[in-house]
């Protein structure tokens, strides 16, 4: 009797262990969520998380608040997100250098990119320019690279610092290219902007809502647009397949990500939500206004997405030794 008493009670807590996801799923949200930005006000994947998070709270009928947890290349904020409750309450949004080249560089990351997230949805893809100052004589991108295999070496590019993305970009076109051009690297994209703008460094790769104004202005000239179209925002600056390199598509992406562990139902519950902000007409035409692409999709091509992305940057990083102690 007491084994029969025993055998029951215990089905009876495997049972209700099994049900408390699907209960927590079926009554979620029922609370503010938290969409961490591991990156400072005002840039990008600042603005992307607000934009959706904002039309998030609309449909769930919950408040999305959006905390920026800045520092490390993004590292602390994702880190924050990968120890967080996995409950669907704390969301990360995630972009190619904390989820791609922050593991290819740093060797003692505090999180596992893969191991600790669950995708979410790619939300959208930002393609990087390769542009010259107003003074530079390459009025076309041939023009750069013939000038750059003229004087090997001679030619500078700006980055915002050692295995950034805007490095990493760089060496994988000048690979494909087949020149080479000198690293100027920087604290940060905006002075790497403002000596690229000045005449002291020669060209970067950069977005165009990271360009900001100067694109309009004529102080920075875009010699081609790494994606596999021409952006909505410059028309007539053609792709590096239409300048003769293609399978470059060199984008900055930004994906929201729970922390491993989320139940399903709820993931599969957000990608909807999220696959519906991205369709709606104002938030694309917002996107493409920046420069920026709507992107969607469900949890798993985001994470072959991810796969892909991961194995690109790590092989690039590992070719031109950029590495962070």
């Amino acid at each position: 009797m007491q084994r029969r008493t025993a055998l029951f009670l215990l089905a009876a807590a495997v049972q209700a262990l099994g049900a408390a996801p699907a209960a927590q799923a079926a009554d979620y949200p029922a609370k503010p969520i938290h969409i961490v930005v591991p990156y400072p006000p005002g840039g990008s994947a600042d603005l992307i998380g607000r934009m959706v998070g904002e039309r998030l709270a609309q449909s769930l009928g919950q408040p999305v608040v959006v905390d920026n947890k800045a520092g490390a290349s993004g590292s602390i904020g994702s880190d924050a997100v990968a120890r967080a409750t996995p409950d669907g309450y704390t969301l990360l949004v995630a972009i190619s250098d904390t989820h791609a080249i922050n593991p290819a560089v740093m060797p003692r990351l505090p999180y596992d990119p893969q191991k600790d997230f669950v995708p979410v949805a790619l939300m959208a893809t930002q393609p990087m320019l390769l542009a010259v100052g107003r003074n530079m004589p390459a009025r076309a991108l041939g023009e750069l690279v013939e000038l750059a295999r003229q004087k090997p070496g001679s030619l500078t590019y700006a980055s915002n610092g050692k295995g950034g993305l805007q490095h990493l970009a760089m060496e994988l076109f000048s690979r494909a290219a087949k020149t080479r051009l000198l690293h100027v690297p920087y604290k940060g994209a905006g002075p790497a902007l403002s000596d690229v703008i000045g005449g002291q460094v020669d060209a970067l790769f950069i977005s165009l809502q990271g360009a900001g104004s100067n694109v309009a202005a004529g102080n920075l000239r875009p010699l081609a647009v790494a994606a596999e179209r021409r952006l909505t925002a410059l028309p007539d600056v053609p792709t590096l397949a239409e300048a003769g390199y293609p399978g470059l598509a060199i984008t900055q992406w930004y994906g929201l990500m729970a922390p491993a562990g989320t139940p399903a139902a709820i993931v599969e519950r957000l990608n909807r939500e999220v696959n519906a902000v991205l369709a709606s007409p104002e938030v694309a035409e917002k996107l493409k206004a920046a420069g920026t692409e709507p992107a969607g999709g469900n949890p798993e091509q985001f994470r072959g997405f991810l796969a892909g992305e991961a194995r690109r940057w790590a092989e690039v990083a590992a070719s031109v030794g950029a590495r962070l102690e």
